[in-house]
C-alpha cells in the first residue's frame, strides 16, 4: 500500500518490544501481533483491548490504527495501555487499507487481527490458537469460534472452514510478506477475507476454526453508516469474484450476485445504493484485474464443499482427490 508523507503518524510507540514478560521463556515463543483499526468506537475497543492484555501468552505486541473520529479514541488507548503502539491516521482510510497499515508496523511471527467490537472470552486463547499451528504446521490461518447476536457458533469439534472472520484470526506473517500479500487497497470493507482464504487452500494451507477457543462479537453499527456498508459490501464482492475465481466462473457467479443482490438492496429500501455500487464496481475493473489471481478449479470445487459441510479431517479429501497439497511445480508457477 502505498502512503503519501503526513497521511498518518506513529503516535505512540512504546509497543515496539514485547506487550508482556511473564516469564524467562518468552523468548524462545513466537511473537504474536495483535492489529486492531477502528473508527469512532472508544468503549468498544477498550473493552476489546482489555480482553487482549489478559491473555496468558507471553509474548505480545499491540498495534492500534485509528481513523480520526474526535472521541479521544487514540489519547485513551495511550493512557490505558502505554505498551501498545498507536498509529493516528489523517482521514477514514477503510478497514483494509488500515488493516495493512497495521500490519506493516508488526513485528511479530504470527498477526492476530482483532475486530474493535470483538473479545476474548477466555485468557488462554492466543495460547490455543498458536499451539494449532505448532501441532499442524501446514495450516495457513487458525480462527476463532464466534459468539454474539449475529454469530452461528460451531459445536462438536474443529472443523475447516472456506472463508474465516479476519477479526478474529491468527495467522503467519509469511501471509503478508512471502505467500499471498497485502489486502487490495480496493475493499474498503468486506472480502478481503475471501482474497486471502481462497489463494491460502489453492496453495495447500487449510484454514481451521478451534470450537473451544471463542470470541465475542458484538457486531454493531455504532460509528457505521448502514448505507455505505452495504454499498461497500457489495462493490468488494464484486471485485472479488474478478481478482480470484477461473474465468470461467465468472459470468455465472456474477449474474447469480446481480440478481439476488437487486432483490435484496429493493428490500432493504436501497435500489439507488445497489445502482451505484454496482457502477463503482464497473469503474474499478481495470484496477481489479491487475489483483488477479485465479484459484485452480480443484480449489473452487473444495471451497464449495467446505461451505456445506463440516469436515473436521482433511484425510478424507485427500483419499478422494478433493484437497493436496500442490507441488513444488505448481507453487513455482502459481502467481502468487
Amino acid at each position: 500500500m502505498k502512503l503519501q508523507v503526513n497521511q498518518w503518524k506513529v503516535i505512540h510507540s512504546a509497543g515496539i518490544g514485547p506487550l508482556l514478560s511473564l516469564n524467562s521463556q518468552n523468548s524462545m515463543k513466537p511473537k504474536v501481533s495483535i492489529v486492531c483499526v477502528t473508527y469512532n468506537r472508544r468503549e468498544l475497543l477498550l473493552q476489546c483491548l482489555r480482553s487482549c492484555v489478559k491473555q496468558d501468552y507471553p509474548n505480545l505486541e499491540i498495534v492500534v490504527v485509528v481513523n480520526p473520529s474526535g472521541d479521544g479514541t487514540e489519547k485513551a488507548v495511550g493512557c490505558e495501555f502505554p505498551h501498545a503502539k498507536v498509529i493516528l491516521t489523517h482521514r477514514n482510510l477503510g478497514a483494509f487499507p488500515t488493516k495493512n497499515l497495521a500490519i506493516a508496523n508488526t513485528t511479530g511471527d504470527y498477526i492476530m487481527i482483532m475486530d474493535d467490537d470483538a473479545y476474548f472470552m477466555e485468557s488462554n486463547a492466543i495460547s490455543h490458537l498458536v499451539q494449532a499451528f505448532e501441532d499442524e504446521p501446514a495450516l495457513g490461518a487458525v480462527t476463532c469460534n464466534i459468539e454474539g447476536p449475529f454469530e452461528n457458533p460451531i459445536e462438536g469439534r474443529d472443523r475447516y472452514i472456506n472463508v474465516f472472520k479476519d477479526g478474529f484470526t491468527l495467522m503467519p506473517r509469511q501471509v503478508f510478506t512471502e505467500w499471498v500479500g497485502f489486502y487490495p487497497d480496493l475493499f474498503f470493507r468486506a472480502s478481503g477475507e475471501t482474497y486471502l482464504c481462497s489463494a491460502l487452500w489453492d496453495m495447500g494451507k487449510p484454514i481451521k476454526c478451534l470450537h473451544q477457543v471463542k470470541m465475542y462479537h458484538a457486531q454493531t453499527m455504532q460509528g457505521r453508516s448502514d448505507q455505505d456498508w452495504k454499498f461497500y459490501g457489495l462493490k468488494s464482492q464484486i471485485l472479488c469474484t474478478l481478482m480470484r475465481e477461473p474465468w470461467y466462473t465468472i459470468a455465472p457467479r456474477l449474474a447469480s450476485k446481480w440478481l439476488k443482490s437487486l432483490f435484496l438492496f429493493i428490500r432493504w429500501g436501497y435500489f439507488l445504493t445497489w445502482v451505484q455500487a454496482w457502477l463503482s464496481a464497473i469503474v474499478s475493473i481495470p484496477d481489479a484485474l491487475q489483483f488477479r489471481r485465479p484459484i485452480r478449479w480443484q480449489t473452487q470445487k473444495l471451497l464449495w464443499r467446505l461451505q456445506k459441510e463440516c469436515i473436521s479431517d482433511l484425510s478424507s479429501l485427500t483419499a478422494q482427490g478433493i484437497f493436496s497439497e500442490p507441488s513444488v511445480k505448481d507453487l513455482s508457477e502459481a502467481p502468487y
